[in-house]
């Protein structure tokens, strides 16, 4: 073989050569959508991790909800739907502390972050840092407001109406009624405020004589009644914002007959309510918001990543219950818990589609089993 041949022959091998690579290159380069999500990893879920910004602890309301996300996360996980998740608690409950929280997520990349928000207003900014670090954020209970998120919510308003209606009903619509208050600042707790207040609008013969903080746990209300109980008047009704047990155990403690009132939906306050209607003729009613919706927030996220179309705001039902329902109920909010409804992902799909068509979200069955 001549030299010039053999040029030739080179020549034509290298270009055979690097076509080959370049194939192999193309082959493995991934196809990016429109929103810079890796189209393979749309469809290839259990390659997700989904992590939990919560802003606060201190009651059984937040701590139900974080085993409810821990479970349905655990069985996704099982059934191959994500790979990992994580759960990141606040000690303070401060919008500072859950700033720097959401920072460090966003410098491990998770592909969804949940957040019960400390501030309607004061993380919208980092929430916007994990939306355009490619992170799908959805905020659920405790809102906040970025343009980027996505929510999930209670009629909060309604919660903090219908309590004030059925308390203001059960007083005859005239006395003196005490309020306590929730975790003051957050963002549920503006709303069923608002609710309460619009409520008691209706009733001009009803007297607010005090307000107290009570943080929505049992304790802390107990203590802050107690405190103010010498100063006050007779009570006939007492709006408690998710923490009635305290509340009426400190009137109890003090020999004052017990106010008309509405519920909260923890174990212990379903069970208090069960005593005194067996033992007296207390009729009383139950009206909150559902710990349960942490496992419609991760459906939620999944929907998100496999490019599923989703409303801004879903909005999912409160948890009422009435006395004739309050024995099944009790039979699955252990003490220490709250009652809740733990979403499936075919259950929550279908109030993502009715919120996306403007309907009322129905609200589920009582569940068969405790979180």
């Amino acid at each position: 073989m001549n030299s010039k041949r053999q040029r030739r022959l080179a020549a034509a091998l290298t270009l055979a050569v690097a076509a080959t690579l370049l194939s192999a290159c193309a082959g493995n380069q991934a196809t990016v959508s429109e929103d810079g999500t890796p189209a393979d990893a749309q469809t290839q879920g259990g390659a997700y991790t989904i992590a939990l910004s919560n802003s606060y602890l201190g009651n059984s309301w937040r701590q139900t909800m974080v085993k409810v996300f821990e479970e349905t996360a655990e069985q996704a996980k099982k059934d191959g739907l994500i790979a990992e998740y994580s759960v990141s608690n606040t000690s303070q409950n401060t919008a500072t502390e859950q700033i720097a929280q959401i920072k460090s997520l966003i410098l491990k990349h998770p592909d969804a972050i949940l957040v019960d928000s400390a501030s309607p207003t004061a993380l919208n900014s980092v929430i916007e840092d994990a939306c355009d670090a490619g992170i799908k954020v959805v905020v659920f209970d405790s809102l906040a407001s970025a343009d980027c998120e996505y929510d999930v919510v209670n009629g909060l308003k309604e919660v903090g109406y219908l309590e004030a209606k059925m308390v203001a009903d059960a007083m005859g619509g005239s006395g003196n009624l005490l309020m306590v208050r929730g975790i003051v600042g957050s963002q549920p707790e503006n709303e069923v405020y608002s609710g309460q207040l619009e409520a008691l609008g209706e009733y001009p013969d009803i007297e607010v004589v005090k307000e107290v903080v009570g943080q929505a746990s049992d304790s802390v209300a107990q203590e802050a009644v107690q405190e103010v109980l010498p100063s006050l008047p007779q009570i006939d009704g007492v709006l408690t914002a998710g923490a009635t047990n305290g509340v009426l155990k400190a009137l109890e403690a003090a020999g004052k007959p017990l106010p008309a009132a509405v519920f909260d939906n923890t174990g212990e306050g379903l069970r208090y309510w069960q005593e005194l209607a067996s033992s007296q003729e207390y009729k009383g009613g139950s009206v909150r918001n559902d710990p349960g919706q942490a496992a419609a927030a991760i459906w939620v996220a999944l929907a998100l990543l496999n490019g599923q179309d989703v409303p801004k705001t879903t909005t999912l039902p409160n948890v009422v219950i009435s006395q004739d329902e309050l024995a099944e109920w009790i039979d699955v909010t252990p003490a220490g818990s709250v009652a809740a409804w733990p979403w499936t992902r075919e259950q929550t799909e279908q109030a993502v589609t009715a919120s996306k068509d403007g309907n009322t979200v129905d609200p589920l069955p009582v569940p068969t089993a405790a979180p």
